[in-house]
C-alpha cells in the first residue's frame, strides 16, 4: 500500500465518520477532508464515496426539503437558499421544492404560532403572524391570504 493509498483510506475513514453523524453534502464533505487532506486525496476519496452511493446531492436536498418542511416550515425560496448555502448545486435545490406548495406551509407554521396568541386582537394577531411568516422567507400575499384564513377561522370557532 502505497502512501497514497494510505492518505485515501484515512480520507475515506474520516468521510464515513462525518456521514455517520449525519448526511452532507459533497461541500461540506471536500470543505472538512480539506482541513486534513490534500485536494488529489479529496477528489479520490469523494469519487469513491459517490460510487458507493454514499454521497448523493439530489437526495440530500428532497430529504432537506422535506424535513424542514415538516418539521421547521420555511418559504420554498429559503429552502433553495440554506441549500445552495450547504453547497447544493441552485438547480438541484430547486428541483427539491418543486412540490412544496408556499400557501400550505405557511398556513402550517402559522396555524403552530397563532396557538400562542389566543388572548390577542386583530392588530396583534395580525402583527405577530406577519413577522413570524416573514422571518420564515413567506412572501407578503402569502402571509396575508394566510393570516385572513387563520383570523376568519379563529372567529368562526369562537362564534360556535
Amino acid at each position: 500500500m502505497t502512501q497514497d493509498d494510505k492518505a485515501v483510506q484515512k480520507a475515506l475513514g474520516r468521510a464515513l465518520n462525518l456521514i455517520s453523524y449525519r448526511q452532507r453534502t459533497e461541500s461540506e464533505l471536500r470543505r472538512r477532508l480539506s482541513e486534513k487532506a490534500v485536494p488529489d486525496v479529496v477528489d479520490v476519496a469523494v469519487e469513491q464515496l459517490k460510487e458507493r452511493g454514499l454521497i448523493d446531492d439530489a437526495k440530500y436536498a428532497r430529504e432537506w426539503s422535506d424535513s424542514r418542511s415538516r418539521r421547521s416550515p420555511r418559504s420554498s425560496r429559503m429552502i433553495v437558499r440554506e441549500l445552495v448555502n450547504k453547497g447544493v448545486s441552485p438547480h438541484l435545490a430547486e428541483l427539491s421544492v418543486e412540490e412544496l406548495d408556499d400557501d400550505d406551509t405557511a398556513h402550517d407554521a402559522a396555524s403552530r404560532f397563532a396557538m400562542r396568541l389566543a388572548d390577542a386582537d386583530y392588530e396583534q394577531f395580525h402583527r405577530r403572524l406577519w413577522g413570524h411568516l416573514q422571518r420564515r422567507g413567506y412572501g407578503s400575499g402569502v402571509s396575508r391570504r394566510v393570516i385572513s384564513r387563520l383570523w376568519q377561522q379563529r372567529q368562526k370557532d369562537l362564534t360556535q
